[in-house]
């Protein structure tokens, strides 16, 4: 069943509900759109996972943020502010209380902004979400570096050079991030909120991410948390191309909103 839902600046944005709300009461999964892919998602993932979904219960609500596919470019208007718009819809008018909210690259820095900054959200769903480098990073460098063939170091060392002399732009300067302290202290409020968290690194994200112990370095002891479940996936690109690798990831989401729907209602 899918119910489209306006919402937002005099409710010009479009988003669709997919579910039954009459066996779905419970936590709504919001995918916004991620980057410039409309609201399906890279190869149609987020249609896939609604569809996976719905059949046990769980309703998602996948939408085009302000100047993406469908949706115009709103004054004053960005992801964020659309993303608390679609919470305060779905609350008010489609029973929703609690809210998992994230997705691919921009979806997942729109996710940890919602649950920093609104109680509703109750899980965050990252797919190479916020990272930083630091030593574990420049170790696993290190190590793919020295693998290969010598024939390859001449090579890497131009590529070197003309990446420096471009002024390396990467991922991280796209992306709205905050600070590493400020990361640091908002993961650990998050945790302290029972904020169930899904973090998934691919090898599509090695400008940023090219070793699992960053994870722990980035954010510190709470990653330790129950709460917290993090996967690294080198065999993966960052839109899960292959269709073996969407299978896994929309198998892994699946288990874990099952495991958040579980908990509804017994969270702070």
């Amino acid at each position: 069943m899918k119910t489209f839902v306006r919402f937002g600046s005099g409710n010009q944005l479009l988003g669709i509900l997919a579910g039954d709300a009459a066996t779905a009461s419970g936590p709504i999964l919001i995918l916004p759109s991620a980057g410039l892919q409309p609201r399906s998602g890279p190869f149609r993932l987020y249609v896939e996972l609604a569809q996976q979904l719905a059949p046990i219960g769980i309703r998602t609500f996948r939408f085009d943020v302000p100047g993406v596919g469908e949706a115009a470019r709103l004054a004053g208007y960005d992801e964020n502010s659309a993303t608390l718009a679609a919470i305060d819809a779905l609350q008010e008018r489609h029973g929703g209380s609690e809210f998992a909210v994230g997705g691919i690259c921009s979806a997942a820095d729109v996710a940890w902004k919602a649950a920093v900054n609104d109680r509703r959200v109750k899980a965050i769903l990252m797919l190479d979400g916020v990272s930083f480098t630091g030593p574990w990073y420049i170790y696993a460098r290190a190590v793919d570096r020295i693998r290969r063939l010598p024939r390859e170091w001449l090579r890497m060392l131009t590529d070197a050079k003309q990446a420096r002399s471009e002024k390396g732009m990467k991922s991280a300067d796209f992306r709205d991030w905050p600070s590493h302290k400020d990361a640091r202290r908002e993961f650990s409020g998050l945790v302290a909120r029972q904020v169930d968290q899904l973090w998934i690194y691919t090898g599509g994200f090695t400008d940023r991410f090219q070793h699992p112990r960053q994870f722990s370095w980035s954010f510190g002891e709470s990653t330790r948390s129950p709460q917290v479940t993090m996967h690294y996936w080198p065999d993966c690109d960052h839109t899960f191309f292959a269709r073996a690798h969407r299978d896994r990831l929309v198998s892994t989401i699946r288990e874990w909103m099952v495991e958040f729907c579980s908990n509804a209602g017994k969270r702070p």
